[in-house]
């Protein structure tokens, strides 16, 4: 099952999966920051223009509507 969002975000398989191939916004313009989750360095920013992974922002993405789905089922 497949769901498309307009927030350029996918959730499959339970996943969260980030479309940022055509934005460029997301791209630190070579300097490299420390991530805000796993704290090695990333050329990437997200929306708010913090340095971040896409891989380790869709964890949190995905992590975070798991336990709002756990929430809600309780």
């Amino acid at each position: 099952m497949t769901a498309t969002a307009n927030t350029g975000h996918r959730i499959y398989q339970g996943r969260v999966s980030l479309d940022w191939h055509k934005q460029r916004e997301h791209w630190g313009g070579g300097r490299r920051r420390p991530c805000r989750f796993c704290h090695r360095l990333s050329f990437l920013l997200d929306d708010d223009r913090r340095p971040v992974h896409k891989v380790c922002l869709e964890q949190a993405m995905t992590t975070a509507l798991q336990a709002a789905a756990e929430r809600r089922a309780a």
